[in-house]
């Protein structure tokens, strides 16, 4: 049990090497600051032609909820890297629930403006980002792939490359082998888990070409798999299925502290590209307004210098 734990944490950690190595290649990330630079003027081509949104006070309201409480995931997350390794250990298990949580409040803002009258849900809002609002993301939160078609987009490749047995716990010089065969797994197991929800003991209707029989795995599909998926997939593991791997999978302490650091990079990145889109939409004035009410509230109560960092790069203002 103790080297099965081991495997599955490892392979989660060596998913987030690999990602957080994916956004620094090619960009200055000779600090947080620098990186996220980077990645701001980076992005400013793909929000080109996006118009600030009108919006009623209804609509600022429910968007300020979204985004407050994506912050205070996010500082809940941050939290964690305050205490001793050997405690870490430990509160590493709730790091990927609220990484996810700060993500997805801050997508759901997203789709909320898009599309209003959807209302925001786990599936629904990350099959948008993946598929709907993708192209505005940089790499690579933009690379996806199409697990029925087993293709890949936006990698530097279609196809995925051959890898050997154990790939999951070894370093690739290109980590977007890592990220992509990992996309792959995580489609394997969105699949099994659409079967089990919606298809497990049910038979085709009459019609198909194999009416009356039961629906086999094979059969269902799992879709476009982006990182969002990942991280839900993550959150669940922690979670729902296996958070005793994840308690008993650390016992080597250099790892503990790399899944938190790691998680903290990917989170301050992906809020950046989210928070830049948001900017884009809701304008200057708005998102300014939004982080500092946030900062003003929280002010001398918590550490938020990661989002004090993205509210200057962002709206441009000076640093302090």
């Amino acid at each position: 049990m103790a080297e099965d734990a081991r495997k599955k944490f490892q392979t989660y950690l060596f998913f987030l090497r690999h990602f957080d190595r994916a956004i620094r290649v090619g960009r200055d990330h000779r600090s947080v600051g620098h990186l996220v630079n980077t990645l701001v003027t980076e992005q400013q081509a793909l929000l080109a032609g996006i118009n600030p949104v009108q919006l009623d006070d209804a609509a600022v309201d429910r968007i300020r909820k979204l985004l407050f409480n994506g912050w205070n995931s996010e500082t809940v997350a941050r939290i964690n890297s305050l205490f001793d390794l050997e405690v870490r250990a430990i509160t590493n298990h709730w790091k990927p629930i609220q990484t996810y949580y700060a993500l997805y409040f801050l997508l759901a803002a997203v789709q909320g403006i898009h599309t209003p009258a959807r209302r925001p849900g786990h599936e629904v809002t990350l099959r948008f980002a993946t598929q709907s609002v993708n192209q505005r993301f940089p790499t690579p939160w933009c690379c996806h792939y199409d697990f029925e078609a087993a293709t890949c987009h936006r990698f530097p490749w279609a196809t995925l490359p051959s890898v050997n047995s154990g790939w999951n716990l070894a370093n690739h010089t290109d980590p977007y082998v890592f990220v992509g065969h990992f996309y792959r797994t995580t489609g394997l197991e969105k699949r099994y888990e659409r079967w089990l929800e919606h298809a497990k003991g049910k038979k085709h209707k009459a019609g198909h070409p194999r009416a009356g029989k039961r629906i086999l795995i094979r059969e269902v599909s799992a879709g476009i798999i982006g990182c969002w998926d990942v991280l839900w997939r993550m959150r669940k593991w922690v979670n729902y299925k296996e958070a005793q791997a994840l308690l008993e999978g650390q016992d080597f302490l250099p790892y503990v502290e790399e899944f938190d650091d790691a998680l903290n990079s990917i989170l301050t990145m992906s809020a950046a590209a989210v928070e830049h889109l948001l900017y884009a939409l809701i304008g200057d004035g708005l998102m300014t307004r939004m982080y500092e009410d946030y900062l003003r509230v929280t002010a001398g109560k918590v550490d938020c210098s990661a989002l004090r960092l993205r509210r200057e790069i962002i709206c441009g203002l000076p640093a302090g």
